[in-house]
């Protein structure tokens, strides 16, 4: 559970600091990018889901051997980065040990910020919920900016994650 106070999200705190880039006009996809389109989700989703049901090993591997996951609560406190696979993976079952309830990681109104052969960048909303005690509740909201990258197998794996967190949690 993070401890740091914040009063309000401000409205757009997230564009507003450069966390979220949304082009004002979208762009075309060619038939490539829209079958990498689908596994570029599909690696997002196995991050949610490896995430939640605690598969340590697939989590780890849904990243680049030197990946950076990094963040921000409602702009006003830094989540520092943390560099390569391992640490991210120890860090992240840090987070899973101190969290007794079950997790929902539900990722919500994907766009590609950005997108060619080899790489991608990609924003979602986070819609994070627990269940616990026989009731479910809201822990916080907030979005994701992900890039990837294919690796020489033609997986997509997560070079870099930005949580944005609208509330601590």
């Amino acid at each position: 559970m993070m401890t740091t106070e914040v009063q309000t999200p401000v409205p757009s705190w997230g564009r507003s600091n450069d966390f979220v880039p949304v082009a004002d006009v979208p762009t075309g996809v060619d038939e490539f990018q829209l079958a990498d389109r689908l596994a570029i989700l599909d690696a997002m989703g196995r991050y949610s889901w490896a995430y939640d049901e605690r598969q340590v090993v697939a989590l780890g591997n849904s990243f680049t051997e030197d990946a950076v996951w990094e963040g921000s609560v409602a702009g006003e406190f830094a989540i520092e980065p943390i560099r390569g696979r391992d640490s991210i993976s120890s860090w992240l079952q840090d987070h899973m040990a101190n969290q007794p309830d079950q997790r929902r990681h539900n990722m919500t109104n994907h766009v590609f910020a950005a997108q060619n052969r080899e790489s991608a960048e990609v924003i979602a909303y986070l819609l994070l919920t627990s269940a616990s005690s026989g009731q479910v509740k809201v822990v916080t909201t907030g979005f994701y900016r992900v890039k990837l990258i294919k690796d020489a197998s033609g997986a997509w794996l997560i070079s870099y994650m930005f949580g944005g967190f609208d509330t601590p949690f």
